[in-house]
């Protein structure tokens, strides 16, 4: 009967751990894509003739933290990352007439 529980015990650690990795993967795909967003809206902002005086010193952090990401195995140069686990957005219903 140990055995059976030991199995279980076993099983039940690497389900564990298999769920921790997958987070740690969301997690980081999330962190990306919330960093390319900043990159972006900074080149948004240089491109509309709006720049920011630090403009440099941030994308210098944010392409080091991007960097820093892809090296650890996080795909940076893809489609941005969706989570399923979400519901769909509620649809947008039109005002009601008063």
């Amino acid at each position: 009967m140990s055995s059976f529980l030991d199995k279980a015990k076993e099983k039940a650690q690497q389900l564990g751990t298999a769920a921790k990795e997958k987070a740690d993967e969301v997690k980081d795909k999330r962190k990306a894509d919330d960093l390319l967003d900043d990159l972006g809206r900074i080149l948004y902002a240089q491109r509309t003739g709006r720049p920011g005086a630090d403009d440099e010193t941030k994308i210098a952090d944010l392409v080091g933290q991007l960097k820093a990401l892809e090296d650890t195995g996080t795909p940076i140069l893809g489609e941005k990352s969706t989570d399923s686990t979400l519901p769909p957005p509620a649809p947008n219903f039109p005002a009601p007439n008063a």
